[in-house]
């Protein structure tokens, strides 16, 4: 609610909240009745990013529908001064007393609306009422075919009706704000919409908005009545925008017309925005330095189509190829794997929510990041230039996982832990084994290797492994297993500590059930030190061996992936060969 306020504060929302405020002194009441304001509120109106399409506050309303353009083309002024409706208006069912009886639908705007324009029209906000809601009884609704064609969903917790930009976030095009009854600021609502959308839809309708207002002025708990009566010297009329100002000088005022708001794109723009899917915008595309494997050389080439060259053209130019590798500093990497709501990080691949996806990439032995130009030529501009920030020159070749699956076109039968750990995990979820369980669907994707020299990254990356694999044990059931098969596990015991018991109930042997759990309280334990002690003498030590064994995070995560993946397949194996299957969800973790 704040953050709406904020975002609009310098726009149509300050005006309206600053309209509704009856001014505390005589003379700021005075300039206040002349409605000058009003009538500067709605000029700008035409010209914001945000359109008010509806505002109900204490001294304002205003209310946008649209009707063809073929019915306000030229306007009837008179007709449309008489408009007489509001956003209440809704489907109903008419209904006669003649036998036998008819009865039918009863659109929004099909009687009662005081203007035959109006009642050809559209209607494009409902206030609603329901007496079984809990708190505010009165809410907004949207006209769903509006609500579709710009492809919009309501979110709740922004009060707004959002869809995903080009770069994946979150952009509200239409929002409902209500505003709370204050010293200095009235209750209401008022939604808005993105003037873009609606000129692009009222072009799609071929229709013009009639924005209907009222703006009544009174002095507080004084009024009683307009003393005389409206005549022709109050009104104001031109092609576009007619209304009526009454004005009783230090007394009351009110302010009451319509004004026409026509698209201001054609409908032949719209179909050739659609139809390059750019919006106007000229594609735009960004330069990296590229191992031309092609040339033999490091060169700065452009990612855009025309600067390379591929198996099917190559004959006729000299140009790079297209599969040229290019490498970044693996904190490039970061930014996505830190945001797992926004994107998805697998392990060749990376997609961000409905907006783009790289095809393909890798880390060699370096620890370079390396992907293909032509998968670069796909990113929106601004992330082309993110991912050029982290460009540098190739410090050895691409994997070789890479070269085998990119080059070769074989299967890579490299063996990689993490991605065993994964497919192991997956087969158990889809066997539905009630001794473990996946706490979250994205869990097994936002476990990665560690990429950079960060120690933080290698500590959340051990975190997200234990959560992925040593949170899924069933600690009741595996409990109650294990006293099944004759073992008395102690109260204080827990999921790993009761897997060792259910092993032995199995005929391992003590010190042979200990080894193949030991690596699995490896990562608990260092889960718990590591994020426990983040900045103490307990965390530096840890991280000090660590990289004088391993040398790096990155291999020493490798290692403690494998000696996992190795412990995992035993357990499985042992539990399926003694039938320890079924469906979990009967089961709590305890």
């Amino acid at each position: 609610m704040l953050d709406k306020k904020k975002n609009l504060m310098s726009s149509i929302y300050a005006s309206l909240i600053k309209s509704s405020a009856i001014p505390a002194d005589d003379k700021a009441f005075g300039i206040w009745l002349e409605q000058q304001d009003a009538l500067s509120l709605l000029e700008a109106n035409l010209y914001q990013d945000e359109f008010v399409l509806y505002a109900s506050l204490a001294h304002t309303f205003m209310h946008a529908v649209l009707v063809p353009e073929s019915s306000v083309n030229p306007p009837n002024s008179q007709d449309l001064m008489g408009w007489n409706c509001g956003a209440d208006e809704t489907w109903g069912i008419w209904h006669d007393f003649e036998d036998p009886p008819s009865i039918g639908l009863s659109p929004p705007l099909d009687h009662h609306t005081g203007s035959a324009t109006i009642g050809k029209g559209e209607q494009l906000v409902y206030v609603r009422y329901f007496e079984g809601r809990i708190g505010d009884r009165h809410y907004i609704e949207l006209l769903q075919k509006l609500v579709h064609v710009l492809d919009v969903h309501f979110l709740p917790e922004r009060s707004a009706y959002c869809r995903l930009d080009k770069h994946g976030d979150i952009e509200e095009v239409i929002r409902i704000i209500e505003t709370p009854e204050e010293k200095d600021m009235s209750s209401g609502t008022i939604v808005t919409i993105k003037r873009e959308d609606l000129d692009e839809y009222m072009a799609l309708t071929d229709s013009a908005a009639v924005l209907m207002f009222d703006f009544t002025r009174t002095s507080p708990g004084s009024f009683s009545g307009w003393p005389h009566r409206e005549s022709d010297e109050d009104l104001t009329t031109s092609e576009e925008f007619s209304y009526r100002l009454v004005f009783i000088s230090g007394y009351a005022s009110y302010l009451r017309g319509y004004q026409l708001v026509r698209p201001r794109i054609s409908r032949e723009a719209v179909a050739r925005r659609y139809r390059f899917d750019d919006r106007g915008e000229e594609k735009q595309y960004a330069t990296f330095i590229v191992d031309d494997w092609r040339h033999g050389v490091v060169a700065e080439v452009s990612c855009g189509p025309g600067h390379t060259a591929n198996y099917f053209n190559a004959g006729g130019n000299d140009l790079p190829f297209e599969l040229s590798p290019t490498f970044f500093r693996p904190e490039v990497l970061t930014k996505y794997k830190a945001d797992s709501e926004k994107y998805r990080v697998e392990d060749r691949s990376i997609t961000c929510r409905g907006a783009w996806h790289l095809k393909t990439y890798d880390i060699n032995e370096e620890g370079q990041v390396h992907t293909y130009l032509r998968y670069l030529r796909n990113l929106p501009y601004e992330e082309q230039l993110y991912w050029k920030a982290h460009n540098e020159k190739p410090r050895g070749p691409i994997s070789k996982r890479a070269f085998e699956t990119d080059f070769e076109g074989k299967w890579s039968l490299e063996y990689d832990p993490l991605r065993s750990i994964k497919n192991l995990l997956d087969e158990l979820r889809r066997e539905r084994v009630p001794w473990w369980a996946l706490r979250s669907e994205n869990l097994p994707y936002q476990v990665q290797y560690p990429a950079t020299t960060s120690p933080d990254e290698w500590a959340n990356e051990i975190l997200k492994l234990d959560q992925l694999v040593v949170e899924g044990f069933e600690e009741k059931w595996l409990r109650n297993k294990a006293k099944e098969l004759g073992r008395t596990p102690q109260q204080q015991f827990r999921s790993l500590k009761l897997i060792e018991e259910c092993l032995m109930a199995l005929d391992f042997e003590e010190e042979h059930a200990q080894k193949i759990i030991s690596p699995l309280h490896e990562i608990h334990n260092l889960r718990s030190k590591l994020k426990g002690h983040a900045s103490g003498n307990t965390f530096i030590s840890i991280k000090r061996s660590v990289l004088t064994e391993h040398k790096t995070f990155r291999k020493h995560f490798h290692v403690l992936c494998k000696t996992c993946d190795e412990s995992l397949q035993v357990i499985a194996e042992a539990f399926r060969s003694n039938r320890f299957t079924g469906s979990s969800s009967t089961h709590s973790s305890g």
